[in-house]
């Protein structure tokens, strides 16, 4: 079922807009680039109930050893998944 507003999208970004404007951004267009990729890294994390601390330090992981990392996308591995 697709909602006929954006008000749900709206709402998750509220906390990160506030957060960005309390802490004055970032220096430097990279430093955009990271903050926004893990913001969505989180959120997508929370949409599908997926630990995002567990993934960030998998894949954080992986990149030090130059391995592929997981995609959160496609992640099925149930050490992923919060207790709920």
């Amino acid at each position: 079922k697709i909602p006929l507003t954006n008000n749900e999208a709206e709402r998750r970004l509220r906390g990160f807009v506030i957060q960005r404007k309390i802490s004055y951004g970032t220096t430097s267009d990279a430093g955009d680039k990271f903050r926004d990729r893990l913001h969505s890294l989180i959120e997508t994390c929370k949409k599908r109930k997926i630990s995002s601390l567990d993934t960030l330090s998998r894949i954080a992981n992986a990149v030090v050893r130059q391995q592929p990392y997981p995609n959160v996308f496609d992640l099925k591995h149930t050490s992923f998944y919060l207790n709920t």
